[in-house]
């Protein structure tokens, strides 16, 4: 599919014409809201507050109440849990675990939990959503720090802004990029890319069982079409 991109024109080429994936493949493909406020990023360095900790440790534990070492420890994958304005997916996902899972000593979450716990285990949970799936880096395992400022907003402000016109801007910046001769890798939302291509493309799409219904009492039916 990369091979296919023309940079000049955001589509693929292919003998019968050309096509692209558009904002309303995005929007039924994954559910994202496509009204709402172009998603801005502050990649400004915030003002140290505390004696013991950088800018951007202070307001990773502002977001997560998680402060990561920016020295001396590393995560799983070997990388440092902050650096270069990027913290490590894989490190918040262990600290998550160790405070919350039981195997890990931790305590569960439950509706019994305080308010400040649960609001923090939704921003984890979205910023790792960001970082995973939606915008993920080559390492698929770094966000950017600059995310961490949208995640500190209202749930109002976060749920008002266009998500999936964000996302499909990255997919046309990531597929450009990736269509460059030396490049060998590629970021971004790839799995979109997939779904569109079995939806468009049926030769390359996996066998669909045809007795399999999609009726309303089905589990996913309510879900994204991407889910199916």
């Amino acid at each position: 599919m990369v091979e296919r991109w023309r940079k000049e024109t955001h589509c693929f080429n292919f003998r019968e014409g050309e096509c692209t994936i558009t904002l309303k493949d995005i929007a039924i493909l994954t559910d994202l809201p496509i009204d709402g406020d172009v998603v801005c990023v502050d990649s400004t360095t915030p003002p140290k507050v505390v004696a013991n900790m950088s800018g951007w440790q202070h307001f990773i534990w502002t977001v997560t109440g998680l402060c990561p070492p920016e020295k001396g420890d590393h995560d799983a994958d070997c990388n440092p849990p902050l650096s270069k304005g990027q913290v490590s997916i894989t490190w918040l996902t262990a600290e998550i675990r160790r405070k919350h899972n039981p195997e890990f000593g931790g305590i569960p979450l439950t509706e019994e939990s305080s308010e400040r716990d649960k609001d923090i285990y939704a921003r984890i949970y979205i910023l790792g959503m960001i970082g995973g799936v939606f915008f993920p880096k080559k390492s698929n395992n770094l966000i950017s720090n600059s995310w961490l400022k949208i995640i500190l907003g209202s749930w109002d402000d976060m749920g008002n802004l266009s998500w999936a016109s964000a996302c499909l801007a990255q997919l046309y910046r990531s597929l450009c990029n990736a269509s460059a001769r030396a490049v060998k890798e590629i970021d971004g939302a790839m799995f979109i890319v997939q779904f569109w291509a079995w939806e468009h493309l049926p030769w390359i799409a996996p066998k669909v069982d045809p007795n399999k219904e999609w009726g309303p009492d089905h589990p996913l039916r309510h879900e994204a079409y991407g889910c199916r």
